[in-house]
């Protein structure tokens, strides 16, 4: 079972290191040994980055946008899904963002399943501690309700295939039948091998987090084309 005491050391990546200092303020007020990465090589991908981290420090805090002072090859969000689901031995990883529902949220959601809990830079001081508690549970198993998945289907509505992050427009009948929400359209073509051109109308299944409370929180795997379904299952 994989266990974080109080004393085991934390890296804080982020390019502003004013912000980098307010996240280890309450880190070493509960005791945590803190080091500060604010400066990237440029030439690094998010994998080379996670291996200069992994078996040096027991946990990672990091910034969702790290090319605010220069060109960077990844996001926060990649490393910290990388780092939770780094097969055997995961290194815990919560994102901060101060960029929450803004344009950069189609960014996070492409790697929300490695994503325990997002925290907001406005409420670091008291929902960091708990972030990292909450992610240690989940890469024990123990998932809060609204991050287990469980099979349902999926109708593609549109697709956004311009942009940083290509998206899908999707109704989760899972999650709210009435409420298309935007999600990762790369996951969706990964998956079923279709063309971009060829998805609206099309129908999937897949293990989402049914419970989630917001949609940015949604996550999808597992995705495969659908069978069918009857005529008149919706109305019925």
């Amino acid at each position: 079972m994989l266990t974080l005491s109080r004393g085991a050391s934390v890296v804080i990546a982020d390019d502003d290191r004013r912000d980098a200092m307010t996240v280890e303020d309450p880190l070493k007020d509960a005791g945590f040994r803190t080091t500060l990465i604010t400066e990237f090589d440029p030439d690094m991908d998010a994998d080379a980055f996670l291996a200069s981290l992994v078996g040096k420090y027991d946990a990672l805090i990091c910034d969702h946008v790290l090319s605010s002072h220069g060109r960077v090859r990844f996001t926060g969000a990649e490393v910290v899904s990388k780092a939770n689901l780094h097969g055997e031995a995961p290194l815990p990883a919560v994102l901060i963002s101060s960029h929450i529902n803004t344009t950069q949220q189609g960014s996070i959601s492409r790697w929300r399943k490695g994503i325990p809990q997002v925290v907001s830079k406005t409420d670091l001081s008291e929902e960091i501690l708990p972030a990292i508690d909450y992610t240690v549970a989940e890469l024990n198993g123990d998932f809060a309700r609204e991050r287990r998945v469980f099979p349902t289907p999926i109708e593609i509505i549109d697709v956004a295939p311009e942009g940083e992050v290509r998206q899908a427009k999707v109704v989760v009948v899972g999650w709210r039948i009435n409420t298309p929400v935007w999600m990762p359209l790369d996951p969706i073509l990964e998956a079923t091998g279709l063309r971009t051109e060829s998805l609206a109308g099309q129908w999937l299944d897949a293990d989402v987090n049914c419970y989630a409370r917001k949609a940015e929180d949604l996550y999808y795997s597992n995705i495969a084309l659908s069978p069918e379904l009857p005529q008149g299952w919706l109305s019925a």
